[in-house]
């Protein structure tokens, strides 16, 4: 850089009230998701705080921005879900923009939620900063009457958002009254932090720490501890110490550590939008990871924890076991050790840092809940390019599945037919035209399978979609179809009592219809439904590859 062009830009910053003093130390980009519009990250400010303090300890000079933070929650069942996942780009590129802007040194990355937590990864794997993660913590799970309904629902107290969409169904129903369901409202979010089952916040915060990114032991400690502030400081040094070390993103997110990520997924049942997230991540960092491989190490990769929405545990359940550590150290035969951390230290010693409890649920490899993976692949006529389920939060019994398709447009339509009971039993309800693409920006359906569960239709109703699913929905759902219906992938030509097949352990979804005559509805046309987008999602509609790919913008050398 020119010597004009280092005074113009020590002048700006002087500007600001930094002097010479802070311009000869590492120049920290500290990128703050924090607002007021989401629960998840309305205590990010007070973490940025203690993480400024600790980089100006370590001998760095904290430089902070802001970048859009929406909760998922906000968005679900309206127009406002199609911004949330295409809003990982945003951040991605809102990340690689400040960065090369600024002439930073190194960035501090603070977030929660669900596609935040990649979309902060993305722009710092892009602009190959020394980097660390901070995450928000998760919220602590809310508390009503053990003889309520919604507690005996789960078969316990401890509850959280999810309880007011299944819940509302009592209500309707009158099983519960008008009084006894605004208490509900009013206990399930009784902090702030990301939501407290292993929903995709807390599992993009977990894989963030298994990836390297993070400090250990920090994706578990809930938001409204103390522990969580003087976390926030640990990684304000960590991230200066990151940047003497020049350790960068490009050594730490490896195939290794993708596939050590990809385990920790299977072994823990986590989101099924985790799959989207590491696949972007991988292209972003130019490794190969497809779900091909995804789907062969679910295979091998049993689940050794019972963590909601599989099992009754919350997040800060796993945190008084040990945390991500305590897992890893289980699961280690299956790792590979020597991947390495921000801290300068491998997986293999993280993971011998752990302590093992024997109250723990964490179970050994030798006795795991389940022997293969939470999340499953699923391939077949229906999705040539793959389809992606969560055995995990499934039923046993509806692992495998054939029922007579009810066909759906969309979301609002599916909807208004559980409502009014129009769902059969045993039938496999299809929502399409809902992709990356298609709505754009690829919804999640988690309203539908959400009223199914509270209809009591969970564990004989089938969900499949070329949409998404929340990471905290339950019941026998198939997302992520690919090609889907906007690129004319098949599920554009299934029709209304249509067989269907699911088979989540034999990774098979089909449907049972004859190849010349898909190719005859085919040639008769498809019934496009008429969706005008304007605005930045014409532009994500454009450029945004397929699910099986990761729903990245990619620049045609995906393959």
């Amino acid at each position: 850089m020119l010597e004009s062009e280092e005074a113009r830009i020590r002048a700006l910053y002087k500007a600001m009230g930094f002097d010479d003093v802070n311009l000869e130390k590492p120049l920290i980009g500290v990128v703050n998701t924090w607002n007021s519009a989401n629960p998840g990250h309305y205590g990010l400010n007070q973490l940025a705080e203690q993480a400024k303090w600790g980089i100006i300890e370590a001998g760095g000079t904290p430089v902070e921005f802001g970048l859009p933070g929406p909760c998922d929650g906000m968005a679900n069942g309206h127009e406002g879900m199609k911004y949330i996942l295409p809003n990982r780009e945003l951040l991605a590129a809102g990340v690689e923009t400040m960065a090369k802007i600024n002439r930073l040194n190194g960035l501090l990355l603070i977030g929660g939620c669900d596609k935040i937590v990649p979309g902060l990864i993305m722009g710092a794997v892009r602009t190959n900063l020394p980097s660390v993660f901070l995450g928000a913590g998760p919220m602590l799970p809310g508390e009503v009457d053990p003889d309520s309904p919604f507690a005996k629902m789960y078969n316990r107290p401890q509850l959280h958002l999810s309880a007011l969409d299944w819940g509302h169904e009592y209500y309707v129903s009158g099983k519960v009254s008008k009084q006894e369901y605004k208490a509900l409202e009013d206990s399930v979010c009784p902090t702030c932090g990301v939501c407290p089952p292993l929903g995709t916040a807390n599992t993009m915060n977990c894989l963030a720490e298994v990836l390297g990114l993070a400090l250990p032991y920090g994706a578990t400690i809930p938001a409204i501890m103390s522990q969580r502030l003087r976390f926030a400081k640990a990684s304000g040094r960590a991230v200066v110490e990151a940047v003497r070390m020049k350790l960068r993103p490009s050594e730490l997110i490896t195939e290794k550590s993708l596939t050590n990520a990809v385990r920790f997924m299977m072994a823990t049942g986590g989101s099924t939008n985790a799959v989207l997230h590491l696949l972007a991540i991988a292209y972003e960092a130019k490794r190969r990871l497809d779900l091909a491989t995804i789907a062969k190490l679910g295979k091998e990769t049993p689940i050794i924890t019972d963590l909601m929405p599989m099992g009754p545990h919350h997040m800060i359940e796993l945190h008084k076991m040990g945390g991500v550590p305590a897992v890893l150290k289980e699961l280690l035969p299956l790792l590979d050790g020597e991947a390495l951390t921000v801290t300068g230290k491998t997986i293999a010693q993280v993971a011998e840092t752990a302590v093992t409890r024997k109250d723990s649920f964490i179970r050994p490899l030798t006795d795991p809940y389940q022997p293969w993976g939470g999340v499953a692949v699923l391939y077949g006529n229906l999705a040539p390019e793959g389809a992606v389920c969560k055995p995990a939060a499934v039923a046993p019994e509806m692992w495998r599945h054939r029922g007579a398709a009810m066909v759906f447009d969309d979301e609002a339509a599916c909807l208004d037919a559980i409502r009014s009971d129009r769902i059969q039993p045993g039938s496999v309800v299809v929502i399409r035209w809902v992709g990356p693409k298609g709505a754009p920006g690829m919804p999640e359906m988690y309203k539908p399978m959400k009223f199914l569960e509270g209809k009591g239709l969970a564990a004989s109703v089938a969900l499949i979609t070329d949409g998404r699913f929340s990471g905290g929905n339950r019941g026998g759902f198939v997302g992520h179809i690919s090609p889907e219906a906007a690129c004319g992938g098949p599920i554009a030509l299934v029709k209304d009592g249509d067989e269907i097949e699911i088979d989540m352990e034999r990774g098979i979804l089909n449907v049972l219809v004859g190849d010349a005559e898909l190719e005859r509805r085919r040639t008769a046309g498809i019934n496009k439904p008429k969706r005008e987008s304007g605005g930045w999602l014409k532009i994500y509609s454009e450029q945004v590859k397929s699910a099986s790919l990761g729903a990245i913008l990619g620049t045609g050398d995906e393959k």
